[in-house]
């Protein structure tokens, strides 16, 4: 039926009917003498049109149909093509998709490892050199040496040994800033008791002990060590290579090495100013330093815990 249906079919249609309408008109016109007589038979010319219209006329009705119809045949077929057009242009959009999507994916994965390797390249940066610090710190205390001649006594030591030296003297040094010396009649001193009334004496005399401590016995010895420890823990303050989190666990390395004899030179090196303060005493603050630290070794001294809290209180660094 499709094969009878077609634009070939309706031409031919079309033709035919042009075709029988010519003869019609001519056989007309030589059968009724048209143009011989002056008298035009109206039931011929009726007879005529009812031919044309009948046959001819139905032919073409024929062939428009069959026209008509190959042209939707035709419409929808290109409306399939088009459908199935769109079908592969949406399924490929689909699969493009799914390619981005995995892109997307793999790129994210390449990121996070790009990321990782980044923090784990700048966790190394920064222990690179916080352990070279740690090492440059047990060298120094393992150069420490003192030599001292004490009543005809020559006094040398090295090492910690310098150290617990030191918090020897810085404790005699305390102890008798809060007396006062008496000589007897014979020339013999005796010291006795003399506590401050105040804070503010306390600091004082406190500052005074310090001082001649420092500057008199142990500054050649003790400033570059000083300045070392400070350096340490000011680096772990000030990186931007490490999280704020990951900086309380070095420092925490850092403090594991301190004794208590240094954490006592430490703090009261902190208190005074242009020395320890005001800057190693907020990194005590910030780190923590003093945790493991008895408090009771200072506490024997008439105000000197209350010295430490209010000054580390609200300290504020100049770095």
């Amino acid at each position: 039926m499709k094969k009878t249906l077609t634009e070939k079919n309706s031409k031919i249609l079309l033709w035919i009917g042009v075709i029988l309408f010519i003869a019609g008109i001519a056989i007309f016109i030589f059968k009724e003498s048209l143009f011989l007589e002056s008298k035009v038979n109206a039931e011929k010319v009726a007879q005529l049109g009812d031919f044309i219209g009948g046959v001819v006329g139905s032919l073409w009705s024929l062939a428009g149909v069959i026209l008509f119809y190959v042209a939707l045949t035709e419409q929808r077929k290109d409306i399939e093509i088009n459908r199935d057009a769109l079908n592969a242009q949406v399924s490929a959009l689909n699969q493009q998709i799914k390619e981005f999507e995995l892109q997307r994916t793999e790129l994210s994965e390449t990121r996070k490892v790009f990321e990782e390797q980044s923090e784990t390249l700048k966790i190394q940066r920064f222990e690179n050199t916080f352990f070279q610090l740690l090492n440059l710190h047990h060298e120094l205390v393992d150069k420490l040496n003192f030599s001292k001649v004490s009543m005809m006594i020559n006094i040398s030591m090295e090492k910690r040994e310098v150290l617990s030296k030191a918090f020897e003297d810085l404790e005699i040094k305390m102890k008798y800033s809060n007396s006062f010396n008496v000589k007897s009649s014979t020339g013999e001193s005796t010291y006795t008791e003399d506590k401050p009334k105040s804070k503010e004496i306390a600091l004082a005399r406190m500052n005074k002990a310090y001082k001649e401590f420092y500057f008199d016995d142990y500054k050649q010895i003790l400033s570059h060590y000083f300045r070392n420890v400070y350096h340490i823990f000011k680096f772990i303050y000030k990186s931007k290579l490490i999280e704020k989190s990951e900086k309380q666990f070095y420092a925490s390395l850092v403090r594991a090495q301190l004794s208590s004899d240094e954490l006592y030179l430490i703090l009261y090196n902190s208190l005074l100013e242009g020395l320890g303060y005001p800057n190693f005493l907020f990194l005590i603050k910030e780190f923590e330093i003093m945790q493991n630290f008895d408090f009771r070794i200072i506490e024997k001294y008439e105000y000197h815990k209350g010295i430490y809290d209010d000054k580390i209180k609200d300290v504020k660094p100049t770095f």
